[in-house]
């Protein structure tokens, strides 16, 4: 069977689909997944091999999901949806759309459902998408990142940097950019290098970070990756001791690689969007800048003992 998959959001929204991913293209024998999404995580999926074809959601194509469907087909789409027989569009359609569409071009099984549960619901993100599509079974379903790109315990990870990504999708998740410059300063003085990440939305709180810290002791102390691929993120991830970030969508990418990870949260529930991993400490302070430094540093240091 061919099923599509239709995902946008961010990058942490995108791989939390990834276990559900797996279990939906290996369950059936022959089974050919095609996943429409954020093009940025777009190469990981093919990397982690959980799609068989991927494509932008940004494609002109997609935006014809939310016009009623007519004899024109402006873009192709229904001439493409008609390939599939199942979709699973995780969109709001509070018009009833997108499943005219699918209805259609014929689709015999479809979902329409929203990509993000209501501020009530308490369950992992993962439970939701599950249920969302009737797939609880995929629940028990064990899913690891290839081994290709899986962090793993070695002895040279103890002169491994410790990954730091300031940076999220909004303000009130982002712990105070002077925080972090103190536990980097603190790191330094143990003589542990630091690795920041920072994508192109966080070229202002990297600019603060950097005008707050001092030189390191030694230049090899101070590593930077800037808007670089998710590919290219994944693979300086591995080389690393540890990692300490936000809510986003880079923290989620290191504890799936099985990285000792600190997560931290502020209005977020991580009950519900709890980063998925074996090595995963959450700490959990709405507002955030009220998570002091130092508690922060005692489990970074404790995870990496």
């Amino acid at each position: 069977m061919r099923i599509l998959i239709v995902r946008p959001g961010a990058i942490g929204d995108t791989l939390v689909t990834f276990p559900l991913l797996h279990y939906l293209r290996t369950r059936v024998q022959g089974t050919h997944l095609t996943f429409v999404g954020n093009a940025a995580a777009l190469p990981l999926i093919q990397a982690f091999e959980l799609a068989d074809e991927v494509a932008s959601y940004e494609e002109r194509r997609w935006s014809q999901l939310f016009i009623p469907p007519t004899t024109s087909d402006q873009y192709g789409l229904q001439a493409f949806l008609r390939i599939f027989g199942r979709a699973i569009c995780w969109l709001k359609d509070a018009d009833g759309v997108i499943t005219s569409n699918l209805e259609a071009a014929g689709i015999p099984h479809y979902s329409v459902v929203p990509g993000r549960p209501s501020d009530i619901y308490d369950l992992s993100i993962g439970t939701y998408l599950a249920h969302s599509i009737g797939e609880e079974a995929a629940l028990e379903h064990q899913w690891l990142v290839p081994t290709t790109y899986a962090w793993q315990s070695r002895n040279d990870h103890t002169e491994g940097a410790i990954a730091v990504h300031p940076g999220s999708g909004g303000q009130a998740k982002c712990w105070p950019v002077a925080y972090f410059a103190r536990i980097i300063k603190k790191l330094w003085q143990q003589h542990i290098p630091v690795l920041v990440l920072a994508g192109p939305a966080e070229q202002s709180r990297l600019r603060e970070l950097l005008h707050l810290l001092p030189d390191p002791p030694t230049p090899s102390l101070y590593q930077q990756l800037n808007d670089a691929p998710l590919l290219t993120v994944a693979h300086r991830l591995q080389q690393c001791r540890a990692y300490l970030g936000n809510d986003s969508g880079i923290t989620h990418l290191a504890a799936m690689l099985g990285l000792p990870t600190v997560a931290l949260f502020g209005p977020s529930n991580p009950r519900v969007w709890r980063p998925q991993g074996p090595r995963v400490t959450v700490l959990h302070s709405p507002p955030l800048d009220h998570l002091p430094p130092d508690a922060v540093l005692t489990v970074l240091t404790r995870i990496t003992l």
